[in-house]
């Protein structure tokens, strides 16, 4: 089989994704519309890059366009003419896509992440007369659907892509109501987080304090922008600084704006808290071991990666409610929910999640086994790598 992924190369969620079906001897090509750098997960596939080839492990990388720096050998290579290569590498990318598409004769072709890469997948229907004649799958991530659809000039490109994509690969129940109310008619054969399966047994052998209740980090995710509210967390966190005495915090993924308000906390002096430096992530892992509390706050998303991770760690969550999140987490028994825009309310929960040792007990013992449940790549592998299997076989007798 043959599978071609339209998907951001960079993203960890692509890279996990992808090491589901690697062992299934099929034949796997990535095309990113971003031309990102890949991830140092990706292994054994065929990359086509729209800036420069890329060597990387067992991964084959092929150049789709010959980029002028390169062609000319110019080096070091000019801040005038940046905005030229730019131009330069992304004007026909759509065209390599659809040439690729020819060239190879895939089996399936899954795009994952509806803005920047699906979205040209309409393009390519458009040189294509409106069809691709190849199984078309779709990975909706995080606030694909949810919030895009709210802005006119996303609503018809979603409703363009769930018309005209095969099946549908939500990652919360709410995005399957969502697109189905937008006119998606496909199939939908499975629910699933962007990331697919996760390796719980390894995850869970970097746990270092099992006994959570004498934990005393506090993990905080600190994206601030059109989606983050990490900085609503840490006005919370210094409304309630009299109840983290003793406690560390440390902020992962933290946008510039909340490195700087970290610094501004550093010298009031109240609270102990640190910015952590990029890092792999078998230290997030360690980190989320050692956590009381792990803190989320979100005006939109799916199902958050980062809080699944947090609770198969035995990490109490606080997350925002964007209804998603409550396909997980039952208020009041195995997390908090609360509302991103209320440093109050964040603060309660906090405070709460701080002096009450058997809800934070009975939630790492429901999210142990939730975890396990709905999340192990052992359960999940086989589903995968059964539904790329019917959806191959499928397209083979409607063509016969």
């Amino acid at each position: 089989m043959r599978i071609l992924f339209v998907a951001q190369a960079v993203s960890p969620h692509t890279a996990r994704w992808i090491s589901q079906i690697q062992d299934q001897g099929w034949d796997i090509h990535l095309f990113d519309m971003l031309g990102s750098f890949p991830h140092p997960e990706l292994r054994g596939i065929t990359e086509y890059s729209l800036m420069f080839p890329r060597k990387i492990s067992s991964t084959k990388a092929i150049s789709y366009g010959n980029p002028f720096f390169l062609k000319y050998g110019l080096d070091p290579f000019p801040l005038s003419l940046i905005g030229f290569v730019t131009r330069r590498i992304f004007r026909n990318r759509v065209q390599k896509l659809a040439k690729l598409i020819l060239d190879i004769q895939p089996d399936v072709i899954h795009s994952m992440e509806m803005q920047t890469e699906t979205y040209h997948l309409l393009k390519v229907l458009d040189i294509f007369k409106g069809k691709l004649s190849i199984p078309w799958i779709v990975t909706t991530w995080g606030s694909d659907i949810y919030h895009f659809r709210q802005f006119p000039e996303h609503l018809e490109k979603i409703q363009k892509v769930l018309a005209n994509c095969d099946y549908l690969l939500p990652d919360c129940a709410r995005d399957e109501i969502l697109a189905h109310e937008l006119g998606f008619k496909g199939s939908i054969p499975m629910i699933v987080p962007a990331a697919g399966g996760y390796h719980i047994s390894e995850m869970r052998s970097y746990i270092k304090e099992n006994v959570v209740s004498k934990r005393k980090l506090i993990m905080l995710k600190g994206y601030q922008g059109w989606a983050g509210r990490a900085q609503n967390a840490l006005a919370a966190m210094e409304l309630c600084a009299d109840a983290l005495e003793g406690y560390e915090i440390v902020v992962y993924l933290a946008s510039p704006i909340v490195q700087e308000k970290v610094k501004s906390i550093q010298r009031k002096g109240k609270l102990n808290i640190r910015v952590l430096p990029r890092s792999p992530y078998s230290t997030v892992l360690e980190l989320f071991g050692r956590a009381r509390i792990a803190i989320g706050i979100n005006q939109t998303d799916g199902t958050p990666n980062a809080m699944l991770e947090a609770m198969t760690m035995n990490a109490f969550p606080i997350q925002s409610d964007t209804e998603s999140t409550a396909e997980w987490i039952t208020n009041g028994v195995n997390g908090l929910l609360v509302d991103p825009n209320n440093p109050l309310e964040i603060a309660d929960a906090i405070r709460k999640a701080v002096d009450d040792d058997t809800l934070i007990k009975k939630a790492a013992e429901i999210n142990s086994t939730l975890t396990f449940q709905k999340l192990d790549i052992s359960l999940v592998k086989p589903k995968v790598v059964e539904m790329y299997r019917l959806l191959a076989a499928d397209d083979q007798r409607t063509k016969k």
